[in-house]
C-alpha cells in the first residue's frame, strides 16, 4: 500500500469516525427529547381524564337496577356504609357484564370487594385464581367469618376435599345456585388439572361460571415484577370460557406490563370496540412517608443506625425490614437483636424456611410477639398487618413495581407511617447481576436506581410518572381517578430545607471516567465499580497508571470533596443514562458486574452539553456517639 492509499484510508477512517460520534449525539439527544415529550404528554393526559372522568361515567351512578341490594349487601356482609375509591363504578361494571374489567388499585384500596360483593347478587360463583395457598386460606377464612359461603382448591388439598367442592360447582336441582358464591384455587391448577378443568366446562355450559377473577394479574407478565410461569397459562380461559368476563386486578402494573397482561389473558385492548374497562385510582397514600437514606460504609454501623432510629422513633410497634438474600435476613434479625440488647425482637422470614416456621413467626409477628420481621420479598403477597408503621429496605428493591408494594404494607390502618430506603449505589451493581436474564429487567432495576438517587423530585410524582396510564391508546376505556402531579409534602425531598442540595455539572468528570474506561480497555483490565471508585480517587491504578499519567486529559485523582458515595451515585447516573454500560462475567458460581464505556460515551468526549446530577451539601453520616436518630431519615 502507497503512502498515498495510507493517507486516504487514515481520513476515510477519520470521517466514518466523526459520523459515528454524530450520529450517536443526535440519538441521545433524540432520547431525551422523546421522554420528555412523553412526560408532557403524560401530565396533559392525566389533566384531560382527571377533568371529565370520575363525574361523568355512568358507572359512578347509584341508579342501577341492582343499586339497593348493592348496598344493602356491603353493610350485612362487610359492615360497609360507603365505598372507597373506585369501588362503586368497578362493582357496577362488573355486574353490568359488558366489558371485562381491569382495576388498578393500590395496596389495602380494597381490591377483593370489587368481585366478592357482586358474587353474592349472582347466581353460581366466582372463580378466583390467587398466586399464594396462604393468601387463598386467609381470604377463604374471612369470608366464612361474615358468613359467605367460599372454598378453595389447592396442589395440598385432600381427596376428599377435591371431590366435595368439585361436586359443589354444580347446583343440585331443584337448586338454581351453587353451594358457595366464591372458588378460589392457584394457577396450577388451571395449567395442570384437567379433571378440574373438566368439571369448570360443566359449570359453565351449566351456567354456573360467573366471573373469573384473576388475583395479582402482574404475575401473567415477565415484563412484572414478580413473573410466575404458570400464570401465563391462563390463556386458555378465553378460550375454554368465551363468554365469562375476566376481572384482572393488581396493585402494580405501568401501562406496557398491563398491555402485556391483556394480550396474554385475550382480554380486550381498551381503545377498541367493547374493549376492556380500565379502573386506576391514585397510587398515593398520603399517611405513607417516603425517605431514601445513604447507607453507612460498614454494616455495623448501618445496624447501629437501624436500632437506633426504631428505639426511638416505634420502640414498641411493628414493622418490616426487608433484605436481599436469605443470609441478609438471618444476619440482620441476629445483629438487631444484639445491637438493640434484646429489646427489638426479630424473626427472619424467607424462602427456604419450612411452610409450618414461616406460618409461626408471621402469627407471632400479628400478635405482638416479635415486632420486626426480616425478610426478603418471600413475606409479603397479601399480608394484611394493619399497624404496621415503619418499612425499611436494608438494600434497595429490584424494580419500582417491587418497592411500591413491598412499602404498601406499611400503615394500612391508615395512620402516618415511614417507608425508608438504606441505599449505595454498589446495591444496582449487585442487583444488576441478578436481573440480567429477566425481561426488562435492568430497565426497571434502572428506574428503581433513578428514583434512590433522586434529591429533588417529590416521591409521590415519581411513582405517579412510573405508573401513569398512556390515555392516548387506553382513553376510551378509562376510568381513571387522578390526583394532579402536585407534591406530597411530607416525604424527603419535599421537607429537605433550602441550600442542602446542589446540581453540579458533571461533565469534565465524566469525561475522566470515560477515558479510564478506553484505557483500561487497551490493557484488557476490567474493573468493578467499587474498583473504578478507588482507581478514580488515584489509588490501584496498576497496569494503567502510565498510560493515565501520560494522558493530560485523564484528571485522576478527581476532585477530592466527592467521597465514595458521590462517585457511585456519579456512576450509575452515567449507566442509567448510557454513557456507560455493565459487562457481565458469568462463572459457576456467580455473575460478576464490570463497567465499561457505554452507547453514548463518545457523546461525552465530544459534546459541551452539560450533564447535570444534584448532590448533597453535606451528606457524611454522623458517627455513633453523636447521632441523632432522626437524622438517617432527613438524610
Amino acid at each position: 500500500m502507497s503512502l498515498d492509499d495510507q493517507a486516504q484510508l487514515d481520513a476515510v477512517n477519520q470521517e466514518i469516525e466523526s459520523i459515528d460520534t454524530s450520529i450517536a449525539i443526535l440519538k441521545a439527544d433524540r432520547e431525551k427529547l422523546v421522554r420528555q415529550r412523553a412526560q408532557l404528554m403524560d401530565n396533559l393526559a392525566r389533566q384531560a381524564i382527571g377533568h371529565d372522568s370520575k363525574e361523568s361515567h355512568p358507572y359512578h351512578s347509584t341508579d342501577f337496577e341492582w343499586s339497593d341490594s348493592l348496598v344493602e349487601h356491603a353493610k350485612t356482609y362487610f359492615g360497609i356504609e360507603s365505598f372507597r375509591s373506585l369501588q362503586l363504578p368497578v362493582l357496577n361494571a362488573a355486574l353490568d357484564k359488558e366489558r371485562d374489567i381491569f382495576v388498578v388499585l393500590p395496596t389495602g384500596g380494597g381490591k377483593s370487594l370489587c368481585y366478592q360483593l357482586p358474587a353474592l347478587l349472582e347466581d353460581g360463583f366466582t372463580l378466583v385464581i390467587s398466586p399464594l395457598v396462604s393468601l387463598i386460606k386467609d381470604q377463604v377464612y374471612h369470608l366464612r367469618e361474615v358468613n359467605i359461603s367460599a372454598a378453595y382448591l389447592t396442589g395440598t388439598s385432600t381427596k376428599e376435599q377435591v371431590n366435595e367442592v368439585q361436586r359443589d360447582m354444580l347446583p343440585v336441582k331443584p337448586a338454581t345456585t351453587t353451594n358457595f358464591k366464591l372458588l378460589y384455587v392457584t394457577p396450577e391448577k388451571i395449567a395442570k388439572s384437567k379433571r378440574f378443568m373438566a368439571r369448570l366446562n360443566k359449570a359453565y355450559d351449566a351456567g354456573m361460571l360467573t366471573r373469573i377473577v384473576i388475583d395479582e394479574a402482574h404475575c401473567c407478565s415477565q415484563q412484572g415484577h414478580d413473573f410466575r410461569p404458570d400464570y401465563k397459562q391462563l390463556n386458555v380461559l378465553r378460550t375454554v370460557f368465551p363468554q365469562t368476563k375476566i376481572m384482572a386486578l393488581t396493585a402494580t402494573c405501568p401501562w406496557s406490563v398491563m398491555k402485556d397482561v391483556m394480550k396474554i389473558l385475550n382480554m380486550k385492548q381498551p381503545h377498541v370496540n367493547k374493549g376492556t374497562l380500565v379502573f386506576s385510582a391514585p397510587l398515593h397514600r398520603p399517611n405513607l412517608i417516603y425517605k431514601v437514606v445513604q447507607r453507612p460504609d460498614s454494616a455495623d454501623e448501618t445496624i447501629n443506625h437501624i436500632t437506633d432510629w426504631i428505639l426511638t422513633h416505634y420502640p414498641n410497634q411493628s414493622g418490616i425490614i426487608y433484605c436481599l438474600s436469605k443470609k441478609d435476613t438471618e444476619t440482620v434479625a441476629n445483629s438487631i437483636y444484639r445491637e438493640s440488647k434484646g429489646r427489638i425482637k426479630c424473626g427472619a422470614y424467607h424462602a427456604d424456611m419450612d411452610e409450618s416456621d414461616k406460618e409461626y413467626i408471621h402469627q407471632q409477628w400479628r400478635l405482638g410477639q416479635l415486632q420486626v420481621i426480616i425478610a426478603t420479598i418471600a413475606f409479603g403477597m397479601g399480608i394484611n398487618h394493619l399497624e404496621t408503621r415503619f418499612i425499611i429496605h436494608h438494600c434497595m428493591s429490584k424494580s419500582m413495581e417491587g418497592y411500591y408494594q413491598e412499602s404498601g404494607r406499611a400503615g394500612r390502618d391508615g395512620k402516618t407511617a415511614e417507608c425508608i430506603i438504606y441505599y449505595r449505589g454498589t446495591d444496582a451493581m449487585r442487583l444488576s447481576s441478578l436481573v440480567v436474564g429477566e425481561v426488562s429487567g435492568q430497565a426497571g432495576l434502572y428506574e428503581m436506581v433513578r428514583y434512590a438517587q433522586d434529591y429533588v423530585t417529590c416521591r409521590k410524582v415519581l411513582f405517579e410518572r412510573y405508573f401513569s396510564l398512556d390515555a392516548a391508546e387506553s382513553s376510551e376505556g378509562l376510568v381513571n381517578q387522578v390526583t394532579p402531579d402536585q407534591i406530597c409534602g411530607i416525604c424527603d425531598n419535599c421537607t429537605r430545607p433550602k441550600g442542602t442540595v446542589t446540581t453540579q455539572n458533571i461533565r469534565p468528570l465524566a469525561e475522566t471516567i470515560i477515558r479510564l474506561c478506553r484505557v483500561l480497555k487497551s490493557v484488557n483490565e476490567r474493573v468493578t465499580m467499587s474498583k473504578l471508585v478507588q482507581m478514580l480517587q488515584g489509588r490501584g491504578l496498576g497496569i494503567a497508571k502510565s498510560q493515565v499519567q501520560q494522558d493530560s486529559q485523564i484528571q485522576i485523582p478527581i476532585d477530592r470533596s466527592l467521597n465514595d458515595y458521590d462517585i457511585e451515585r456519579t456512576l450509575n447516573h452515567l449507566l442509567t443514562e448510557k454513557y456507560l454500560r455493565e459487562d457481565f462475567l458469568f462463572t459457576p458460581y456467580s455473575t460478576i458486574t464490570y463497567i465499561v464505556e457505554g452507547q453514548y460515551g463518545q457523546h461525552v468526549l465530544n459534546s459541551n452539553t452539560k450533564i447535570e446530577l444534584a448532590f448533597l451539601t453535606n451528606n457524611t453520616p454522623k458517627k455513633r456517639k453523636t447521632i441523632d436518630p432522626e437524622y438517617i431519615c432527613l438524610d
